[in-house]
């Protein structure tokens, strides 16, 4: 189980090589936003330039009592739905099945808390395609939302767009197949994610990029645009550079904050082995904010592989460390700092779990700038629940008020609200493990 926005860029890599292998990742537990395995959607390649439909669409059930749950369910005539990231205005984004004639299809969706629009959904008007990447997005408080579409090749190709308007294609880097849009800053001025293509040899290349927003002045109006840049890795993407015998050519950016420092990682994946390495690393803006130099984050020596998922305006950055061999098996929540002394050099603190087992998976997927940390971790039988720590406290773990029988929150914003999304358990297959509903959506405040 690893974050599947890393998984995307394999398994489509695989798919298109292979059938079988295909078919080997289908049976593969998935880990990271989607809590269950792949559902299938019948999508179809929707018109890409349509305009996005911001719908009168009341969710079902939205709760504004003493219990600070909003229990979405799913976008009217949907089956499933999940939220990715929140506002500090208390605008959700995230993904879901929208119907279309003939059937359903996957598309980035949105939802107000408040206001006088809370509780309507809203929909991009664009498809995903049947895909892993729908769980990349995010959305700032000047309500930019970014994701990806699906290309007429095929591909995903980042994705930008605000509710009642077109939206626009960010591009994919060279000649690249493909690009995902990960994450976007509070100010909406830099967007984060990767880009990929397919080798000639069956492998895969998968750069990190971040698009950094940019004012052209037309007929006298400023029009926003977006720069394109290919951020460095370090060397460490060259054969045996972290690890003996392996090659890191997956690289992505997760979180961006509004100082334009980037988290995210590099990683390689071995589908004979079924074996992952992972490296975290920051990117820190220079030259004015026209290039980024990178660091690696510090690792620990059991588990030895690291994550980082997002960053805070403080430059705190959370994510995981994981393993399969030593002490521990699964992965802990982690938290970076930079050091007090040393400004330039960073330290890893890992968080506690809610099982305090010596196995489990345990990820901080958000972040906030009070230092409130969101994301999921799992019992005894490895079920998930959505989980907040805080950097200000790093003994406290605490489960979130999420409703169903596994949940995982994405997002945190600055109110001390955290989305994301709760299945419930509908059977049990032959050997006694839980089966699975469709996700559905649901933001909780804490604070």
């Amino acid at each position: 189980m690893k974050a599947s926005k890393r998984c995307f860029w394999v398994l489509l890599c695989l798919s298109l090589v292979c059938s079988i292998w295909a078919q080997t990742q289908e049976k593969m537990p998935r880990l990271g936003r989607h809590l269950s395995p792949g559902h299938q959607i019948a999508n179809r390649l929707s018109k890409a330039e349509r305009r996005a439909q911001p719908g009168s669409y009341l969710a079902p059930a939205i709760a504004f009592d003493k219990s600070k749950t909003w229990d979405f369910g799913v976008y009217p005539g949907g089956t499933m739905a999940e939220l990715q990231s929140i506002n500090d205005f208390g605008v959700a984004m995230g993904w879901g099945d929208v119907p279309i004639e003939g059937g359903t299809e996957t598309r980035m969706i949105g939802i107000p808390l408040f206001g006088f629009k809370a509780g309507q959904w809203f929909e991009s008007g664009v498809s995903i395609g049947e895909d892993d990447s729908g769980d990349a997005g995010g959305i700032s408080n000047t309500t930019i939302i970014v994701g990806n579409i699906m290309d007429s090749n095929g591909w995903p190709e980042a994705y930008a767009w605000t509710p009642g308007h077109a939206g626009f294609r960010l591009g994919k880097y060279a000649d690249d197949d493909g690009s995902i849009a990960i994450s976007i800053n509070h100010s909406g001025t830099f967007i984060v994610g990767n880009s990929g293509k397919l080798l000639p040899d069956g492998t895969m290349r998968v750069t990190p990029l971040v698009w950094a927003s940019k004012a052209i002045w037309k007929d006298g109006r400023p029009t926003l645009s977006w720069e394109m840049h290919a951020l460095p890795t370090g060397g460490w993407e060259k054969p045996g550079a972290v690890f003996d015998g392996i090659t890191l050519n997956f690289w992505g950016g997760w979180g961006v904050n509004d100082l334009g420092q980037i988290a995210g990682d590099g990683w390689s994946y071995d589908p004979v082995l079924d074996e992952w390495w992972e490296i975290a690393v920051v990117w820190t803006p220079v030259r004015g904010g026209k290039e980024w130099k990178v660091q690696r984050l510090p690792a620990a020596a059991d588990p030895q592989y690291t994550e980082a998922l997002a960053i805070n305006d403080l430059g705190e950055i959370t994510g995981d460390v994981w393993g399969w061999a030593g002490n521990f098996q699964g992965a802990l929540p982690a938290l970076w700092k930079k050091n007090p002394r040393n400004e330039k050099s960073w330290s890893l603190k890992v968080l506690p779990t809610t099982s305090g087992l010596s196995y489990g998976w345990s990820v901080a997927w958000g972040i906030n700038e009070l230092g409130d940390v969101v994301g999921g971790s799992t019992d005894e039988n490895w079920i998930g629940k959505a989980t907040r720590w805080n950097t200000h406290d790093l003994h406290f773990v605490k489960s979130l008020d999420f409703p169903g029988d596994t949940s995982l929150s994405s997002g945190v914003n600055n109110l001390g609200i955290a989305v994301g999304s709760y299945q419930n358990i509908v059977s049990y297959d032959d050997d006694g493990s839980p089966i699975f509903g469709p996700s559905q959506a649901v933001a909780v405040r804490f604070r």
